[in-house]
């Protein structure tokens, strides 16, 4: 081999040795405050530029990252405790009365200013075309963590711990035609 065949051969394949090195796994635990459970000390790195097909720009201006929640995206250690108990990162229903199913997601986002949050995400599934975006809302903050299961047929709760009360639930509310964050009951 010639030189000048190294050199080019070199020169294409060390971008892809630096991308392999620099790629962040998705999720880091972090080591401390190690009192606080595993899902409390997440630190995430969205890759994402789409979810189910729809561009994150679209999703959301100003996010220039986010991936939707997925059991095989967390280490598999801790992976195991989304097994069973009634919740995931996704549910499908009807929940806004509709013959149109829904399917209702959870995930992380990161802005093209490189804030955080997870989020929480409808998409309408209308039969024979692409999913449309039905309901998105955001929740900022650096280490949160959500998992999203139905209340009923009409509403979505989002948990944002493993073994905790902390739960936001959404209700598709039919005189403004969107889902709307329910005020806590009072047991909660």
């Amino acid at each position: 081999m010639t030189k000048g065949l190294v050199l080019a051969i070199a020169l294409a394949i060390m971008p892809a040795i630096a991308s392999a090195q620099d790629k962040q796994p998705f999720v880091t635990i972090l080591p401390t405050p190690d009192t606080y459970a595993w899902w409390l000390r997440l630190e995430y790195h969205p890759f994402g530029t789409d979810v189910r097909g729809i561009p994150v720009g679209k999703i959301r201006a100003g996010w220039c990252k986010a991936n939707e929640f997925r059991r095989e995206l967390f280490p598999p250690e801790e992976a195991k405790a989304f097994e069973g108990g009634g919740m995931s990162f996704a549910v499908d229903g009807f929940f806004d009365g509709s013959k149109t199913k829904q399917t209702a997601l959870v995930g992380v986002y990161e802005t093209c200013k490189g804030a955080h949050g997870v989020f929480l995400l409808v998409l309408a599934r209308p039969e024979g075309k692409p999913p449309a975006i039905k309901f998105v809302q955001d929740i900022p903050g650096e280490r949160e963590f959500a998992m999203v299961y139905a209340e009923d047929a009409s509403t979505i709760a989002v948990q944002h711990c493993m073994e905790c009360d902390h739960v936001n639930k959404y209700k598709w509310n039919k005189a403004r035609r969107r889902f709307v964050l329910l005020a806590p009951e009072p047991d909660e």
